[in-house]
C-alpha cells in the first residue's frame, strides 16, 4: 500500500509538530484529501505558477510547501485570478497540499539549524521560544519496578530536558493511601480498606506541545487503574525550539568574509551589512526568513552579528547605533537550504515503512532578480 496524506503530515508532526507554529500562521493541510495514497511527492518553498507547472508535468500527488498558500481566511475563490487557478487546478488533479511553515522554522533541524549548520554553528539556543515549549513539571507516581519505564520514556519523547542534559528526573520513595470502592480493581491492596503502600514519586519537566504525549505514554505503562498525574505550570522554556539560533562559529571572521561564505553558501549577490567590514565576529546569531523583528534577541544574548532576511531600514540603523552588527540575506535564499532537508526527511520515512515514493525538489527562483 502507498502512503496516505495522513502518514505525511503524521510523520511531519514528529519533526515540526504543529503546535510550534505562532498563532498568526496556518499549517498543515491546506488542500486534498487525508485518505489520498501518494505515489510522488514533490517538495518547494512555494506553490507558484513555476511550482505547479512543474508537479502537472511530472504527475506529483501531493506537495509539500513551507510557505502556505492560505495564509489569511478567504473569502472568495475566483477561477480568474491565480490563487483561484491554483485552486481548481489542484483539485481537478486530485493534487493535494501541505504546508509547513513556523512550525518547520521553531523545529529542531528546522529552517534556522539549517542554516546553522551551513555555517558550522555551533548552536547554543532559540532566539525566542515557540509558546508551546513553556516548560510544565509533571509529578507522578508509579509503583516500585516501574520508574525505568517513565524514563525511557522521558528519553524516547524528549522530555526532562535540562540545557545539554536530557530524560532528567528526580524520584523519591514513599507511602501511598487509598480506599478502593467495590466497583474498583486495585493493582495492589484490597477492595474496602485503607490500604498502605510504598512507591516512588516521579518528577520532571515537559514542554508544552509534549505534554499530552507523554502523559498518555506514561498511563500505557502505568499498571494503575486511576494513574495519579499532576501537571504545574512554570514562567521556564524549552529554548531547543523555537524562531531563530544563537551559537558561535569555529573561526573568528571578519564581517564581510562571513558576508562574502554566505554570499557562496546560498549562491546569492543579494548581500547586505551593517557595521564595519573589518569587525571580527564568532558569535553568530540568525534566524531564516524575515527575522529583523528580533535583532533586540540577538543583542541580548551577546550576538556580535546577526544574520537574517529582510531588515528593515530603522532596525538597521537601530542596530548600528547599538554595536550590533547585520548581514542581510535573502527570504529565499535564508530558506533554500531546508528542501534538499525536507526531501531526505520524507525519503527516511517512506524507508522505514517499507514502502517505495518518488520525492521530487521542484526548481524555483527568487523572484527578485539582482541587476548585476
Amino acid at each position: 500500500m502507498a502512503i496516505t496524506v495522513e502518514e505525511i503530515i503524521a510523520a511531519l508532526e514528529s519533526w515540526a509538530p504543529k503546535k510550534l507554529a505562532e498563532d498568526w500562521d496556518n499549517v498543515g493541510l491546506q488542500l486534498g484529501s487525508l485518505k489520498k495514497q501518494v505515489k510522488h511527492l514533490g517538495v518547494c518553498l512555494d506553490l507558484t505558477p513555476e511550482t505547479l507547472a512543474q508537479a502537472l508535468t511530472q504527475k506529483i500527488d501531493c506537495l509539500v510547501t513551507h510557505h502556505p498558500f492560505f495564509f489569511k481566511s478567504t473569502k472568495q475563490i475566483c477561477w480568474d485570478t491565480w490563487p483561484g487557478k491554483a485552486v481548481k487546478t489542484l483539485a481537478e488533479k486530485d493534487i493535494s497540499l501541505i504546508a509547513c511553515h513556523t512550525n518547520l522554522d521553531s523545529a529542531k533541524e528546522g529552517v534556522s539549524d539549517v542554516l546553522g549548520e551551513a555555517l558550522h554553528l555551533k548552536v547554543e539556543r532559540a532566539l525566542l521560544p515557540a509558546k508551546a515549549t513553556k516548560l510544565f513539571l509533571i509529578t507522578t507516581y508509579v509503583p516500585k519496578g516501574y520508574e525505568e519505564k517513565v524514563r525511557e520514556i522521558l528519553l524516547k519523547e524528549g522530555a526532562g530536558q535540562r540545557g545539554k542534559y536530557s530524560g532528567c528526573s528526580f524520584a523519591t520513595e514513599g507511602i501511598g493511601s487509598f480506599y478502593p470502592k467495590e466497583e474498583a480493581k486495585p493493582y495492589r491492596g484490597k477492595v474496602g480498606k485503607l490500604n498502605l503502600v510504598s512507591g516512588t514519586k516521579m518528577e520532571f519537566l515537559v514542554p508544552e506541545f509534549l505534554l499530552a504525549r507523554v502523559i498518555a505514554k506514561i498511563k500505557e505503562v502505568h499498571p494503575y487503574e486511576e494513574v495519579p498525574i499532576d501537571v504545574w505550570p512554570t514562567e521556564a522554556y524549552d529554548y531547543r525550539y523555537g524562531l531563530g539560533r544563537i551559537g558561535e562559529l569555529p573561526l573568528e571572521y571578519t564581517l564581510y568574509e562571513l558576508a562574502q561564505k554566505l554570499s557562496q553558501l546560498l549562491n546569492s549577490q543579494a548581500i547586505f551589512m551593517v557595521g564595519d567590514p573589518k569587525q571580527l565576529v564568532k558569535r553568530v546569531a540568525l534566524c531564516g526568513g524575515a527575522g529583523g523583528d528580533f535583532f533586540e534577541n540577538a543583542l541580548s544574548l551577546g550576538a556580535e552579528v546577526y544574520i537574517t532576511a529582510e531588515v528593515k531600514y530603522h532596525q538597521a540603523r537601530e542596530a548600528e547605533a547599538r554595536g550590533l552588527s547585520l548581514i542581510s540575506v535573502g527570504h529565499f535564499e535564508s530558506e533554500s537550504l531546508i528542501v534538499p532537508k525536507m526531501a531526505e526527511f520524507f525519503q527516511k520515512m517512506a524507508n522505514s515503512k517499507g514502502e517505495e515514493l518518488q520525492i521530487t525538489m521542484l526548481k524555483e527562483k527568487n523572484p527578485f532578480i539582482p541587476l548585476f
